[in-house]
C-alpha cells in the first residue's frame, strides 16, 4: 500500500483557509502526519501559489510509492484533499487519449496513420490521426478559435458533441497538414471519435474495459457539471482583482466526448504505471507515442511551455541530461515520467494552470529530491564561463515574460509557436513578482543543439529556463520549469 500523508497549512492572510482548517480538524477530517523535505516544499509552493489544495503521487518500480494530500479540495465546505479527491485532469487526458488509440490499434481497429476521414467525417484533407494527436493537424484550437468562430461569443454554458463537430467541419486549416505544430485541442476530440467509430463503443466505456479497469484505476467519471460526483474537487482561478474565486470553466457542458474526464491521483499514478509496457499497453505503443513527432520539412515540432517536444499526447524534453516524458492540464494538473530512472511523479492541484500553479515544475522537483541527478534546485550558479552566445538570452526571457518576443531571435518553426505563447505569463505574474537575478547554471548540448539552463529568480519563485540555438544563432527551442 502507498504511504499516505495528509496535510493542511495554512498562511494568516487566508483566514477562509484557516478557518476551514480548523473546521476540518474539529470534525477529525485531518490526519496531520508528520512532514518530510517534500512536505515542506510541497506546502510552502502551495501557500506561495496560493494553490487552494494538491495531491501529490510518487511511482516506483511498478507500484505507487507514495500518495499525499495537502489543503482544501472545496473551500467553501471545508472539504480537504484526500486520496479519493476527484480531479478534472484537463489535457491530461490528450495522452490518455493516445493511449486509448494504441490499443485500439493493438486490438486491430485502426493506425495512428490512417486518415481521420476514414472514421469521421471531416473535410479537411489529408489529415492523419497521428496529426491530431502531435498537433500538427493545422486545425485551430477548440475553445479559443472554433467554437467562438462559429458559434460566437460569449461562449453557450452547453454544446453537443455535434455542434462541436460542425465547429470543426466548417474551419479552415491554419497551415497544411504536418508542416507546422500548432497545439489544438480539436485533434483528441477527433481522435476519440474516430476510436469509438473503430472499435464500436462509446470511447469512455472502451478505455474503462480495456485500460481503466485493468489497470485499476476504479475512480475514472466523465467530469460532467450537472452530475452529482462523489469526492469532486472545486476548481479555482483568481480574477483581474486578483482575488481567488471559482472557475467556471468545467462548469460548461461539451458532451460526452469533450467534457473534462475527473480521476484521483492515485488512479492517474496508475496510468503512469501503464507506460512501462507491462500492462495493459505494450512496450512497443509506449514507444510510440512518446516517439518526438516531426513535420514534412524533417524538423522536429516544438512547443513552449514546461517542454518543448512533443510525441503522441505528450509532452518530450530533457531535465538535466535525463529524457522526461510529460503533460500538463489548464485545471493544474501535471505528470512527469523519468523511464530510464524508473520514476513518476503525478502533482494534481485545483488552482488553474495559467494563474501559476504549475505542477509540472512542482514534480520535476519532487523527482529531484528523489533522484539527486535531477535536482535543478541545488544548481550552484556559474560565475564565469558563460558562453557569448548565451549572454544575450536575459534579455529574451524579459521580453518573452513582458508578453513581446523579438520573432527575429527565433526559427522559422518557433515564430508560431512563441507568438502562441507569448501571454504565458501574464497570469503568473501576480503571483511570481518582478525579475530579481538572472544566474547561468549550465551549458550542455540537447538533441545536439548547444543549449544553455538559467534560473530566473523572481520575488517569490524560481522560474529554470533553458534556450537551444541553432547553428545560426537563432533559438529553436525554449523550455521553463516554475520551481
Amino acid at each position: 500500500m502507498p504511504k499516505h500523508h495528509t496535510f493542511a497549512r495554512f498562511a494568516l492572510r487566508w483566514p477562509l483557509w484557516l478557518l476551514a482548517c480548523c473546521a476540518a480538524l474539529a470534525n477529525g477530517a485531518l490526519q496531520v502526519a508528520r512532514a518530510d523535505a517534500i512536505d515542506d516544499y510541497l506546502s510552502q509552493e502551495r501557500v506561495s501559489r496560493q494553490i487552494p489544495g494538491m495531491a501529490l503521487a510518487i511511482v516506483r518500480h511498478g507500484k505507487i510509492e507514495r500518495i499525499s494530500t495537502y489543503g482544501m479540495a472545496n473551500l467553501e465546505t471545508g472539504t480537504p484533499v484526500s486520496p479519493d479527491s476527484i480531479f478534472a485532469i484537463a489535457s491530461l487526458d490528450k495522452a490518455v487519449t493516445a493511449t486509448g488509440v494504441m490499443k485500439a490499434a493493438e486490438l486491430g481497429k485502426l493506425s495512428v496513420d490512417d486518415l481521420i476521414s476514414k472514421y469521421v467525417k471531416v473535410p479537411q484533407p489529408g489529415i492523419t490521426i497521428a496529426m491530431l494527436l502531435g498537433h500538427t493537424s493545422g486545425l485551430p484550437d477548440m475553445e479559443s478559435a472554433l467554437i467562438p468562430a462559429h458559434y460566437g461569443f460569449p461562449l453557450w454554458q452547453h454544446y453537443t458533441t455535434a455542434e462541436l463537430l460542425a465547429a470543426i467541419q466548417a474551419a479552415p486549416l491554419l497551415t497544411p497538414p504536418g508542416s507546422q505544430y500548432s497545439y489544438s485541442d480539436a485533434g483528441p476530440f477527433l481522435v476519440q471519435l474516430a476510436t469509438q467509430t473503430a472499435v464500436g463503443k462509446p470511447w469512455l466505456q472502451f478505455m474503462q474495459d480495456e485500460l481503466f479497469h485493468p489497470a485499476g484505476m476504479q475512480h475514472v467519471v466523465n467530469f460532467d457539471p450537472l452530475a452529482i460526483i462523489p469526492n469532486r474537487v472545486s476548481p479555482y482561478t483568481f480574477n483581474a482583482a486578483q482575488q481567488l474565486v471559482r472557475d467556471d470553466r468545467t462548469e460548461r457542458e461539451y458532451g460526452e466526448i469533450y467534457n473534462d474526464i475527473g480521476m484521483t491521483v492515485g488512479d492517474f499514478a496508475r496510468w503512469v504505471i501503464m507506460l512501462d509496457g507491462h500492462g495493459p499497453l505494450s512496450e512497443a505503443s509506449v514507444r510510440r507515442i512518446s516517439t518526438q513527432t516531426m513535420l514534412t520539412d524533417g524538423t522536429p515540432a516544438r512547443e513552449v511551455y514546461s517542454f518543448s517536444g512533443y510525441g503522441l499526447g505528450m509532452g518530450l524534453d530533457d531535465v538535466l541530461g535525463e529524457r522526461v516524458l510529460t503533460h500538463t492540464g489548464h485545471s493544474g494538473v501535471s505528470w512527469v515520467k523519468f523511464p530510464a530512472l524508473d520514476l513518476g511523479v503525478v502533482v494534481f492541484t485545483n488552482l488553474e494552470h495559467p494563474k501559476g500553479s504549475d505542477p509540472t515544475g512542482m514534480a520535476i522537483a519532487v523527482a529531484g529530491m528523489l533522484e539527486p541527478r535531477l535536482s535543478l534546485r541545488t544548481l550552484v550558479a556559474r560565475t564565469n564561463g558563460e558562453p557569448p552566445a548565451a549572454k544575450g538570452l536575459r534579455h529574451d526571457y524579459e521580453l518573452f515574460v513582458a508578453g513581446t518576443p523579438d520573432m527575429r531571435r527565433y526559427t522559422q518553426h518557433m515564430q508560431p509557436t512563441i507568438w502562441a505563447t507569448r501571454d504565458t505569463f501574464d497570469g503568473r505574474l501576480p503571483r511570481l513578482g518582478a525579475l530579481q537575478s538572472w544566474q547561468f547554471l549550465r551549458a550542455a548540448p540537447v538533441d545536439g543543439e548547444p543549449s544553455f539552463l538559467f534560473r530566473a529568480t523572481h520575488a517569490h519563485g524560481d522560474i529554470y529556463v533553458r534556450f537551444s540555438l541553432d547553428a545560426t544563432g537563432k533559438i529553436s527551442r525554449l523550455v521553463w520549469w516554475h520551481l
